[in-house]
């Protein structure tokens, strides 16, 4: 069976130059699992995409030992590539033992079956400079959007407006096919606790491409003023989304700049 190297254990991270967040990424060289896979070195890659989507370039970021674990940089490595502009960026994890039998990460290796490194997860932190972090762990679902047809259907309750807290949520179309070109068209509704819609629309997210949704922009300041709690200031909502011909990853992050501070938490699929 051949194998792609760089789809045996892959993240992909959103990079978010507009909302000045510094991003880091954790990884590990221990198996979740404990018992199927002992612990070996790694060495770690980066790839990165344009704004547009379009393949940038690869670069190595380093080795994971034997039982450690090691954060990297990702936006000091994708500042050389796109000084400004929100964008996509991949982290892959190879065993070394396993790249010393190719000439590069890039070709394929032949392997006896596929090896399962299912919720080998890297740990994602975004962090304003100077300032607090957030932090969440997530993976590649095995064979994403690598298929005939791929859906999904997202919702979360995360959505806090405040006069210093803002709500991102952050759309990732991404495939381990490296020939991907499938746009995909998320349609949402993003509604008050009570239940009424407050606001619907729907946005395009190209290939190897990632969308930001600003809920301050999007949602009519007459009801965040409305929905305002009088005791903490804190408008809340809630929103589902969905999409009929990709599955796509998505992110909620919250952030108050004057309190540089920022949390990230998945939306439930």
């Amino acid at each position: 069976m051949r194998l792609s190297l760089l789809n045996l254990i892959s993240t992909p991270v959103p990079v978010l130059n507009s909302l000045g967040l510094n991003l880091r990424v954790g990884l590990s060289s221990e198996d979740p699992m404990v018992t199927r896979h002992p612990s070996e070195q790694y060495d770690a890659f980066l790839t990165i995409y344009s704004p547009e989507g379009l393949f940038l370039g690869r670069v190595h970021l380093g080795q994971i030992p034997d039982h450690r674990r090691r954060f990297f940089d990702i936006s000091a490595v994708t500042q050389e590539f796109v000084p400004e502009g929100d964008h996509l960026a991949v982290v892959h994890r190879v065993p070394s033992r396993l790249l010393s039998q190719v000439s590069s990460v890039e070709e394929e290796i032949e392997l006896p079956r596929a090896p399962d490194y299912s919720f080998f997860r890297s740990l994602v932190e975004y962090s304003f400079p100077q300032g607090s972090n957030g932090s969440i762990i997530y993976e590649t679902p095995p064979h994403l959007n690598a298929g005939a047809s791929s859906n999904s259907l997202t919702f979360t309750n995360q959505i806090v407006l405040s006069q210093d807290l803002n709500s991102y949520l952050i759309i990732i179309n991404h495939s381990v096919n490296p020939s991907y070109s499938q746009i995909a068209d998320f349609f949402f509704g993003v509604h008050c606790l009570s239940g009424e819609l407050a606001v619907s629309n729907d946005v395009s997210i190209g290939p190897f491409g990632i969308q930001i949704l600003d809920m301050r922009r999007l949602i009519p300041e007459h009801l965040v003023e409305r929905e305002e709690d009088p005791q903490d200031g804190l408008s809340w909502f809630t929103l589902v989304g969905g999409c009929e011909d990709a599955a796509l990853l998505v992110l909620a992050i919250n952030v108050s700049p004057g309190m540089r501070a920022v949390s990230v938490e998945h939306t439930h699929p």
